[in-house]
């Protein structure tokens, strides 16, 4: 899971991540400095989260339309 949210860090792409309680925020994230926490920006504000309360994490890759 730690790949998948730096790779989403550095591309800026969506994630939607999703708790123990199945709650979710779907948004942009920044890890923290000892990478144990992470920062999502989603549609209701901004929230710090630490990794151990994320049980799954989904990323949302843009699809590159390339014409032949």
């Amino acid at each position: 899971m730690i790949k998948d949210l730096l790779l989403a860090e550095n591309k800026q792409y969506e994630v939607c991540l999703v708790f123990e309680d199945n709650s979710k925020y779907i948004g942009t994230i920044e890890m923290s400095s000892d990478k144990k926490r992470v920062k999502i920006k989603h549609q209701n504000g901004v929230e710090w989260i630490p990794l151990e309360e994320i049980r799954n994490c989904s990323l949302s890759v843009p699809f590159l339309n390339v014409e032949k």
